[in-house]
């Protein structure tokens, strides 16, 4: 929202514009009104002054301004004042109104073919992984009953010594030194 506090010492350019509809397909150019435009003014708000003059929706169409010699020119504040016989053109456009889109389209054999090689891979993987699940249960197998062993002779070893611990009795002296 404007405040008009702000603008007080502002001085306006007064610039002539004439509006032409392009995205309503017209080229012809409609009415010319006279717009102020304060100095030291943001962007947006210049935009904003210049869609309300002609009553137009900046949220739905792209505002584009030209000079004389049709070349664009930024939508600021530092717009140049002009006269009525040579105003700027101020073109309202729809979003993407001047992109044409390319046909985008892929032939149906260079997809059928990359599936197909895609599918080839994916079967040699699951057929390479069915003949190596009799291997990897055997040494799932195989290693799991290693550990079991090892465990085992732990478990073997620690019961010897704490055999060893507990025939020992108290005698008032060490006889030996102790385990822990």
């Amino acid at each position: 929202m404007m405040s008009r506090i702000s603008y007080v010492n502002k001085r306006p350019s007064n610039i002539w514009i004439a509006l032409k509809r392009l995205e309503k397909n017209d080229d012809r150019l409609w009415n010319l009104h006279e717009v102020p435009i304060l100095e030291g003014v943001d962007a947006a708000v210049v935009k904003k002054i210049v869609s309300t003059a002609f009553g137009l929706n900046p949220d739905n169409a792209i505002l584009k301004i030209r000079n004389q010699n049709g070349c664009l020119m930024p939508l600021n504040c530092s717009i140049l004042p002009n006269s009525k016989h040579t105003p700027y053109v101020l073109e309202v456009v729809k979003i993407f109104q001047h992109v044409c889109p390319k046909p985008r389209t892929i032939c149906n054999n260079v997809i059928n073919k990359s599936l197909k090689n895609r599918l080839q891979s994916i079967d040699r993987k699951i057929q390479r992984l069915e003949d190596l699940l009799p291997d990897i249960k055997l040494r799932h197998n195989e290693k799991l009953n290693q550990e079991i062993e090892s465990l085992g002779q732990k478990l073997r070893f620690l019961h010897k010594r704490m055999q060893v611990a507990d025939s020992h009795c108290w005698r008032g002296v060490l006889t030996r030194a102790p385990l822990w």
